[in-house]
């Protein structure tokens, strides 16, 4: 899974210091406006305070001042978490404006804004706005900023290839070190979430020692914590700990709950594979305590896994099975976000794509019309070839009308099907199982669930990397789609999870379902990764005979005949049975 790291208050911090208002001394409200703009970022009350006196004095500011004054008040909102009301007032600043800075600075604020309430698709139209007229800003500081908000929102929906893109951009320009810190922590962060990591230490410390002259302790820190990352992926664990306990204070000084809850859940999760339970106990409800409330916060999931399995490792089953179920909602929240974003960006590509299409249509019909004008002054022969025109003109219009119906079609695809493997993704498998259950309910036939999940599937990913990680979850699910019967339906259910729903099956049939698929993951040829092991699953098979036709009750008992495999030693295969003395784990399919 890539690293998610969030950076959503991050972008108003920035865009507080580094874009200032320009303001003309042409009047007695001027001055209170600059004045306003430098409390802005200093002191939050004296602000405030001139915010009331520039209301006092709205009556006689130009229209200009008056949504210079209003942008003022969406920082405030902004700050107060007034989200919804402060993208109201910045689109209508951006949409009255004709001045290119003021309707560059609201459509950037609009774009964080979105991007804080989960409006993906609006955020990026937005920001897509500000860098059109990025190039019509003359103050150079501004435009850094452009850059600096796209890479992070880009890195934000995912999208780093394009967040490292803004951020070299920006390294190559003639940037303040402030900026340039902020660009190579942003660039850091996009090559760890594209799976390209730095190749040594170097460049990291170097990024670490620009933010640090620069005093930006929380982008410092960010970087801290992929140091810590690349540390312990070259087994220097407890030389992670020392660095991240090293700083913590000046973490939590910071006040910001994303780098809190990051630097405490990373200690958390390292604290605990160095066997220290009551230190990842510790940092793991530090990390719930001040990290944010955010249900899709990667924090929050690392905290509450680590408190199951410190849980797990003392003997207190009951807590150890809270926190899972806690656990599995928050990480089930997590990718829910993951995709969300993805899709956003995806459609809003479909939207410029279509916005283009239909543009480049209306001046073909343009083009046509003033043709068949002249052509209407013309001899019999003109006539006949403004008909020929009218042809040309409906044959355009019906091949981009069958390029957006492909369009379509491939955006459809890509919302029921998982893009690595190339099977069923969750919400789709749900559906169709659903549908398919519902059937055998009503004809009287039984229908049998088997779940699997690879054993020591981070392991792989941990020595050998995500494209390693990726390559083995499309071989498994080629292997497992040899296995299924005809009429079948094969998901992946996230992660390293996979799901066969049979119908007309028994539990014998799940059986030998499920041994298939052990038996084609066993042929997989691992030869090709230096040490690796043989890839094996863990499998859990139920039926309707036992558990009914409702999903929700078969997913539970084929997962909990799941988790049995995996407490009795991975790489076998377990059938549910009634009252079986293992805890049952919450599903974590929605």
């Amino acid at each position: 899974m890539k690293s998610e790291i969030l950076r959503v208050g991050f972008v108003i911090l920035l865009l507080g210091l580094l874009l200032p208002l320009s303001v003309a001394a042409t009047s007695s409200i001027d001055p209170l406006l600059r004045e306003a703009e430098t409390l802005r970022t200093s002191d939050p009350k004296a602000f405030a305070t001139a915010l009331v006196e520039l209301g006092k004095m709205e009556d006689s500011a130009t229209p200009n001042q008056k949504r210079q004054i209003r942008l003022l008040h969406v920082y405030q909102q902004m700050a107060g978490g007034q989200y919804d009301a402060a993208i109201k007032d910045a689109l209508s600043v951006y949409e009255e404006s004709s001045e290119a800075p003021l309707k560059f600075r609201a459509a950037l604020l609009v774009a964080n804004g979105a991007a804080i309430t989960r409006e993906f698709s609006l955020g990026l139209r937005y920001l897509e706005s500000a860098l059109a007229i990025q190039d019509q800003v003359n103050d150079a500081g501004a435009r850094e900023l452009g850059s600096l908000t796209a890479a992070i929102l880009y890195n934000q929906y995912g999208q780093f290839a394009l967040g490292q893109h803004f951020a070299e951009r920006l390294l190559a320009q003639d940037s303040s070190p402030r900026s340039k810190c902020f660009a190579q922590q942003l660039r850091v962060e996009a090559l760890f979430g594209l799976g390209v990591p730095p190749g040594d230490e170097k460049e990291i410390n170097a990024a670490i020692s620009q933010c640090v002259t620069a005093r930006e302790p929380i982008a410092s820190n960010l970087l801290r914590g992929y140091l810590a990352r690349y540390w312990v992926s070259k087994g220097k664990t407890a030389q992670a700990i020392e660095l991240l306990e090293a700083h913590l204070s000046e973490v939590e000084a910071t006040g910001y709950p994303r780098l809190i809850g990051e630097i405490n859940g990373l200690l958390a999760e390292y604290r605990l594979s160095v066997g220290d339970l009551s230190g990842a106990e510790d940092h793991a409800h530090r990390a719930l305590a001040k990290g944010g409330k955010d249900a899709y916060s990667l924090p929050l999931v690392t905290a509450h896994k680590v408190l199951y399995e410190a849980a797990l490792r003392r003997g207190n089953l009951a807590t150890a099975l809270d926190e899972y179920r806690q656990y599995a909602e928050a990480d089930k929240a997590r990718l829910d976000e993951v995709k969300a974003r993805e899709f956003a960006f995806q459609l809003s590509r479909h939207e410029l794509q279509q916005k283009n299409q239909s543009i480049e249509l209306l001046q073909r019909q343009n083009d046509v019309l003033k043709l068949q004008q002249e052509i209407a002054k013309k001899s019999a022969l003109n006539t006949r070839l403004g008909m020929a025109m009218l042809l040309l003109m409906l044959g355009v219009g019906g091949y981009w009308a069958y390029k957006v119906k492909r369009v379509q079609m491939m955006f459809r695809r890509l919302a029921q099907v998982d893009s690595l493997t190339e099977i069923s993704n969750r919400g789709h498998f749900r559906e169709q199982a659903e549908a398919q259950l519902a059937r055998c309910a009503g004809s009287g036939r039984e229908a049998a669930l088997v779940l699997l999940d690879l054993d020591n599937f981070k392991r792989i990913n941990d020595r050998h990397g995500h494209a390693t990680g990726d390559w083995v979850l499309k071989q498994v699910a080629a292997a497992c789609r040899n296995a299924c019967r005809e009429g079948d339906l094969f998901g992946r259910l996230g992660g390293e999870e996979f799901a066969i729903l049979s119908g007309g099956a028994d539990l014998a049939a799940a059986q030998r379902i499920a041994q298939e698929c052990r038996e084609q993951l066993a042929r997989i040829d691992t030869s090709s990764i230096e040490h690796a092991p043989a890839i094996t699953a863990s499998f859990g098979c139920a039926t309707t005979k036992l558990c009914g036709h409702a999903f929700e009750n078969l997913f539970m008992h084929a997962d909990r005949a799941m988790y049995r495999a995996k407490a009795e030693g991975r790489d076998r295969v377990c059938t549910y049975e009634d009252n079986p003395a293992v805890p049952l784990r919450a599903p974590a399919i929605a």
